[in-house]
């Protein structure tokens, strides 16, 4: 398997998040990573890979309520 690397300041460019954010994330290997050396390098994918894993769904029952309730505040 090869695939494209980036560096965390690639990646921080590509995203708009600062490069320390990337690092800190890099750090607690939230972001899948390869050290080569003394660099650090990312899978292309590997935010959109956190995404994925880190992202919550809207809950519809919550989201009716609070429609409702909106609609009696009106």
């Amino acid at each position: 398997m090869v695939s494209q690397l980036e560096t965390p300041k690639q990646l921080a460019e590509r995203v708009g998040w600062p490069v320390r954010r990337i690092r800190a994330m890099i750090y607690r290997r939230q972001l899948r990573h390869v050290r080569v050396g003394g660099s650090i390098f990312l899978p292309m994918d590997a935010f959109d890979e956190y995404l994925k894993t880190h992202m919550i769904a809207p809950d519809a029952a919550m989201s009716a309520q609070e429609g409702r309730e909106l609609e009696g505040a009106q």
